[in-house]
């Protein structure tokens, strides 16, 4: 009996505590209905296609952020926000250097905004118009490059225009970059005198002039592999696994037909070599790499910094005075996304191969050197599926 006195007497105590309890319910912010103080001293700094505006926050407790509006090209009205914590904010997407109205406002908790102050920026050349009038354009292995400088480091689409099969002057290739200077290439053209046509988008779509060449590309053609066999040297990495150099010449970029090992004993740099079965003016080379699925790419054994070398009269000895170096590469996954996280476009680059352009002025050579100085897991194997190799075979 005295048990349960025990028990009914605590339950009470707790009804009653529980129902003493203060609870505190988050409703709405409190609108006073009355408007923030304006901004003052506000100074301006003008920027490549962007501006920055520095201020003093009125005096208001319930001051929440500070709004800027503006009116880009094409009547774009854009908002530019920060918070009280901060005494700036940036405004962006400018499609000229030219003068530009501002009407700035100081925002309370209640979202009631204070009088507009009204303040012009000059914001300097965007960097989409810096890209476009240095463009470097020239004709290349069946087609064109394209080389740029992007000082601001800006993302930028740079587009290739060209006639399709109906005459039609189209986007033929979109170049993405944020790089601070570099080249590409767009090809798949006869090598015929053909009208080409390059202008350069920012993310906010605003266009530069296109600048109009007329040029004719440099032939080229994809080297048959039947001609394409291993040359084993002395010094060539220790072959392993069931894989050899012939199987990377086989026209299938998976592992159906096999594909190239080193073995246990090969440490890095390794390095083997190939016959073209003829001179070759190379322009380009593209590998694609032993995927599992997909769980390999980008990972494990697949070469990531590689060196190509020449030679028409290779040391029998596998010695390297013999030997020219054509080009230094890394590969470099695209989403940049840690080892097993693939996204879209890095499955798009590995099927479509990892491509090796050599200099315009590369001579030719019958003999290659595939070196390997690091692979995707930092260890001591090679492995891949397939190479094909472009250029000008010489008679």
């Amino acid at each position: 009996m005295k048990q349960l006195t025990y028990i009914c007497c605590t339950a009470i105590l707790l009804i009653v505590v529980v129902a003493c309890t203060k609870t505190d319910v988050i409703g709405p912010v409190e609108n006073d209905g009355k408007a923030p103080g304006p901004v003052s001293n506000i100074q301006v700094e003008n920027l490549a296609g962007k501006a920055i505006l520095t201020y003093t926050l009125p005096e208001d407790s319930d001051v929440l952020s500070v709004k800027a509006v503006y009116t880009t090209e094409g009547g774009v009205e854009r908002e530019a926000k920060s918070s009280y914590y901060t005494n700036k904010v940036a405004l962006i997407g400018f499609g000229a250097a030219k003068p530009y109205e501002v009407k700035v406002y100081a925002v309370d908790k209640g979202e009631n905004a204070s009088e507009p102050v009204s303040v012009t920026v000059n914001p300097l050349e965007p960097p989409y118009q810096i890209v476009g009038e240095e463009l470097e354009i020239g004709p290349d292995f069946g087609g064109l490059f394209v080389s740029f400088e992007n000082p601001e480091e800006e993302n930028i689409a740079i587009v290739v225009l060209a006639n399709d099969t109906l005459g039609n002057f189209i986007p033929y290739n979109t170049f993405y970059t944020k790089l601070e200077a570099g080249r590409f290439s767009t090809r798949g053209f006869d090598p015929v005198e053909s009208d080409f046509g390059v202008y350069v988008r920012d993310r906010w779509g605003n266009i530069s002039d296109t600048t109009m060449v007329r040029l004719t590309p440099f032939f080229e053609e994809l080297i048959d592999k039947s001609g394409i066999s291993g040359y084993t040297l002395p010094n060539d990495a220790v072959l392993g696994y069931s894989g050899d150099v012939d199987a990377l010449f086989t026209d299938d970029v998976t592992e159906g037909s096999g594909y190239y090992h080193s073995g246990d004993a090969a440490a890095m740099p390794q390095w083997f070599t190939f016959d073209l079965g003829k001179e070759v003016k190379l322009s380009r080379l593209a590998w694609w790499m032993r995927s599992d699925g997909t769980r390999w790419l980008y990972s494990l054994h697949n070469p990531r910094d590689i060196e190509i070398w020449g030679s028409n009269n290779p040391a029998p000895d596998g010695s390297w005075d013999s030997w020219d170096l054509l080009i230094e590469y890394e590969q470099i996954k695209p989403s940049g996304l840690p080892n097993g996280q693939l996204t879209n476009d890095d499955l798009a680059a590995a099927e479509a191969g990892e491509t090796v352009a050599f200099p315009l002025d590369t001579p030719p050579y019958r003999y290659i050197r595939f070196k390997t100085l690091r692979n995707w897991s930092n260890g001591t194997y090679v492995n891949f599926n397939e190479i094909t190799v472009w250029g000008q075979p010489q008679n």
